[in-house]
């Protein structure tokens, strides 16, 4: 085994370890919110499906990558293929999905009352549910092709339209689903561009609103919900320079003339970026709930 190998798989389990460590720590942290107040709110159902969606990619993605770099061909056999690929394929539609939900939510959330989405001000709260359940059973419909058409390299002998992939394989590349994952990338991905740029407008407007307030405050930090979308923002800026670079790698790979050996690994290590980093960007603003549910818990005591 190379020593380039080695330093490799080094960092896809450092990158996977820790990313589904901070995403456990970031789900319990919201669980321990929804305890405090005693009511499960569409921010916290939405940040529970994300991370959910972020350890399987992890686990089905990272785990697999590792073995694989250092040296672990074909480890997968035909059923392992399909449902180590369709976890990963699924759950990086869901974390496109519930992404760009989060964003779009914040968004109508900071909205001034005036404006045309005051009206689903009120009703966003109660269709986020049925949001949710339909970006399951959509992600689900999509990735249908996937368990069809993988199959394991160690009986795969046709190489025609064949991408190989965490051992696994294409046996034909279906024209049907690159369009319709694509159709979905690119549309969440242009409403989180389009609902950033409307939330950055608004905290402009904001900051020049409040700047003489501030300059003469004594406490001038920020309100809860600036906070918010200011680390949402971050959030879905990191998604989207991640979701571009790896689709440049991904292209690079599938369609140039002279394949480097860097070229999947790279794509693999961004697209494990946003869910491994993505916890650290959202911690920090849930520090709270740990001691309001353990301050109510001294409370309650009998003794």
């Amino acid at each position: 085994m190379f020593p380039s190998n080695i330093c490799l798989g080094i960092i896809f389990l450092s990158e996977t370890g820790i990313g589904i460590l901070a995403n456990i720590f970031l789900l319990s942290l919201h669980i321990l919110k929804v305890l405090a107040n005693h009511k499960m709110k569409p921010i916290n159902l939405i940040f529970t499906q994300l991370i959910l969606a972020n350890v399987t990619m992890l686990a089905s993605k990272g785990i697999p990558q590792t073995l694989l770099v250092w040296g672990w061909n074909n480890f997968l056999d035909e059923v392992g293929c399909k449902i180590v690929f369709s976890l990963c394929k699924v759950s990086q539609g869901l974390s496109i999905s519930f992404t760009c939900l989060l964003c779009t939510f914040q968004a109508i959330t900071i909205s001034p009352n005036d404006c045309r989405w005051a009206e689903y001000k009120v009703r966003a709260s109660e269709y986020i549910a049925p949001i949710c359940l339909l970006f399951w059973s959509l992600n689900l419909l999509i990735e249908i092709p996937v368990p069809v058409t993988v199959r394991s390299q160690r009986i795969s002998t046709n190489i025609t339209h064949r991408v190989n992939i965490m051992s696994c394989s294409f046996g034909r590349f279906l024209k049907i689903y690159l369009i319709m994952t694509t159709l979905r990338n690119v549309l969440f991905v242009g409403l989180m561009v389009w609902t950033s740029g409307y939330m950055v407008l608004l905290l402009y407007r904001h900051h020049q609103l409040v700047q003489d307030i501030r300059s003469t405050s004594l406490s001038p930090r920020a309100s809860p919900e600036v906070r918010a979308t200011k680390n949402i923002l971050v959030l879905v800026i990191f998604f989207v320079c991640c979701y571009l670079f790896n689709s440049m790698f991904v292209l690079c790979f599938s369609y140039g003339g002279q394949r480097s050996v860097w070229l999947l690994p790279t794509s693999a290590f961004l697209s494990l970026s946003f869910p491994a980093l993505s916890p650290f960007v959202l911690i920090p603003q849930d520090h709270k709930p740990c001691c309001v549910f353990w301050t109510r818990k001294q409370n309650n005591h009998p003794y």
